[in-house]
């Protein structure tokens, strides 16, 4: 398993199964139960082929925005996204403070 999680500097582009992942239950679900289409058309385009997250695009942009204005993100969550991911290692993912 591949762990991964949001940090400055990390890839601003990476396959779109990575960002879903690191969604939290709650976000997954009103991400994809949306009715805004600009949300519905990114939903579809992630589930249904080989689609990667461009953090630095106007798309994403767009897509952010629509998400904080129907309160699926708050602007400080889209802030973490905008970070762009890193891998990390099982043990940083289960204990991210240090053992």
């Amino acid at each position: 398993m591949e762990f991964y999680k949001y940090q400055e500097d990390g890839m601003e582009v990476f396959p779109a199964s990575v960002w879903l992942n690191l969604l939290t239950d709650t976000e997954l679900l009103a991400f994809s139960r949306s009715t805004t289409q600009i949300i519905v058309d990114t939903a579809l385009l992630m589930s249904k082929r080989d689609w990667v997250v461009d953090i630095t695009s106007t798309r994403f942009d767009e897509v952010m925005a629509a998400c904080v204005a129907e309160n699926i993100f708050t602007s400080d969550r889209v802030a973490q996204f905008k970070l762009g991911v890193r891998q990390i290692g099982e043990p940083e993912y289960r204990f991210p403070r240090g053992v």
